[in-house]
C-alpha cells in the first residue's frame, strides 16, 4: 500500500508539472527572445506558390525540425498589397522551435480601396472574401494540400477581417484546426463565443470592441488554454498591413503579439511530439493497479 501511494503521489506531481508547462501562457520560450525583431524596411523571406488558382505565401526556417505543424495566417482587407504581414508570417515561423507558415491570398490579387464607403467595402468583401463560397473552400484545400506534404497539425491566426475568418474556422473547421488567434479582430460578436470549438487567444486593440465577456466564455470551455490581452496603447490595425512598423513602440507591440501567439500555438500543436498529461495519468494508474494486485 505504501508503494501504491508513492506511485500515485509521483504521478500527480508529474501531471501537475506537465500541465503548468503546457498551459502557463505567461511563459515565453527562451528561443523567442533570440528571434529577430520587427523592422521598418523589410524584404520577405518566403515565396508565393499556387494551390490551384490560389496564391499562397509560404515560409519556414531552414532546417526546420517541426515540419509537421503549420500556422495559417489570414491578412486584413489590404491583402498582399503591403509587406508588413509577410514579415509577421516570417517571424511566426521562427517561434518556439519553428513552424511552417502560410498566408493564402483569398482576394487573388485584389486589395481594399481606402476611399470606398462602408457599403462599397462590404459589397467588395462579399465578392472577393465570401466565407461559404471562397474562404472556407480555400482553407480546406490548403489543409488538404499540406497534409499531403506531411503536415499533421494546423492552427490559424488573423488580423482585422482575418480575425473574423479565424473565428469562423474555430466554429466550422474545428476538425481541421487545433487553435486560433484573433489580432485586433473585426466583425466578431460576443454571441459567437459559445460556438467556438478550439482554444483561442484574443488580442484586441484599445479602440476595438470589449472582448472580456468573450474571454469569460472561452475560459468555461478551455480553462487556462485560452488567452486575452487588450493592447491599451495601440489602435486597431497596429499589427496589420498598414501598421506603423517604423514606430519603436508599435514594433515592440507587434513583437509581443508574435511571441505570445508563438508560445500559445506551441502548446497546442505538439500532440505528435509530447505525451499529454492524461496519458501519463492513465499509464500510472495501470501500473498502480498491477502493483496493488501483488
Amino acid at each position: 500500500m505504501v508503494c501504491l501511494n508513492l506511485v500515485i503521489l509521483v504521478t500527480l506531481s508529474i501531471v501537475l508539472a506537465r500541465c503548468h508547462e503546457m498551459y502557463d501562457l505567461a511563459f515565453v520560450p527562451h528561443e523567442c527572445i533570440k528571434n529577430r525583431a520587427i523592422a521598418a524596411n523589410y524584404t520577405p523571406l518566403g515565396q508565393v506558390v499556387r494551390i490551384g488558382d490560389l496564391p499562397v505565401y509560404e515560409y519556414e526556417v531552414p532546417n526546420n525540425q517541426n515540419r509537421s505543424r503549420m500556422l495559417v495566417g489570414v491578412y486584413d482587407i489590404y491583402g498582399f498589397a503591403y509587406e508588413n504581414l509577410k514579415q509577421v508570417m516570417d517571424q511566426m515561423a521562427e517561434q518556439s522551435g519553428g513552424f511552417r507558415v502560410v498566408m493564402p491570398d483569398f482576394y487573388r490579387g485584389e486589395s481594399a480601396n481606402p476611399d470606398h464607403t462602408q457599403a462599397e467595402r462590404q459589397e467588395w468583401l462579399a465578392r472577393v472574401g465570401n466565407w461559404d463560397t471562397i474562404v472556407k473552400p480555400d482553407l480546406i484545400n490548403v489543409v488538404d494540400h499540406y497534409k499531403n506534404d506531411g503536415v499533421r497539425e494546423f492552427a490559424i491566426f488573423g488580423f482585422c477581417w482575418g480575425g473574423s475568418v479565424a473565428m469562423q474556422v474555430s466554429i466550422e473547421l474545428a476538425d481541421r484546426f487545433k487553435a486560433s488567434g484573433l489580432v485586433h479582430p473585426s466583425g466578431v460578436s460576443n454571441e459567437t463565443a459559445v460556438n467556438v470549438q478550439i482554444p483561442m487567444y484574443l488580442m484586441p486593440a484599445q479602440n476595438d470592441a470589449d472582448m472580456s465577456q468573450y474571454y469569460e466564455v472561452l475560459q468555461t470551455k478551455f480553462g487556462d488554454n485560452c488567452g486575452h490581452r487588450r493592447f491599451t496603447d495601440m489602435n486597431h490595425g497596429f499589427a496589420g498591413a498598414r501598421g506603423n512598423f517604423s514606430d519603436p513602440l508599435n514594433r515592440q507591440r507587434v513583437d509581443e503579439v508574435i511571441t505570445t501567439l508563438g508560445a500559445f500555438f506551441d502548446r497546442n500543436l505538439n500532440n505528435s511530439n509530447n505525451v499529454h498529461p492524461s496519458g501519463i495519468l492513465i499509464l500510472a494508474l495501470i501500473i498502480s493497479f498491477f502493483i496493488a494486485r501483488d
